[in-house]
């Protein structure tokens, strides 16, 4: 009925037509919504920094590969696990502190096989071995 008298005024405006429809709230909810968002906000200032994780694979003759698992945080590398796996999948593991790459695959130059960096949940750190031996305060 509102919207028919305000349509039915010669010069009506669309404020005027938008308060006959709509009538005017408290900004209560606003100021709870932006309260909400600025505790948040600094919740999430309190985190520590992310570690994420890559691969690199480079080929390890005969029929081998060597997968590189990059760890890092704050965009520096914290440590790194070798695996070298050979045809039949038997596998051997090392860990080493911060960057390194293995002498056999420095000639080789650009690995083949390169994957982007994930964060790496903190509940799940822990079982990665390459960040307790080396990183304990990133777990």
């Amino acid at each position: 009925m509102a919207l028919i008298r305000a349509w039915g005024t010669i010069g009506a405006s669309a404020v005027q037509i938008k308060d006959a429809v709509m009538p005017s709230r408290s900004h209560g909810t606003a100021w709870i919504l932006l309260i909400g968002l600025a505790l948040s906000g600094s919740a999430c200032a309190a985190e520590p920094p992310a570690v994420t994780i890559r691969t690199q694979s480079y080929p390890r003759p005969p029929y081998s590969e060597a997968t590189y698992y990059v760890y890092e945080r704050d965009g520096k590398v914290i440590c790194t696990k070798l695996k070298i796996c050979d045809k039949y999948e038997h596998c051997d593991v090392d860990y080493h502190a911060g960057a390194f790459l293995d002498p056999l695959d420095q000639p080789t130059g650009d690995p083949y096989g390169i994957t982007a960096a994930v964060p790496i949940p903190k509940a799940k750190r822990a079982k990665h071995e390459c960040l307790a031996k080396f990183v304990p305060d990133a777990l």
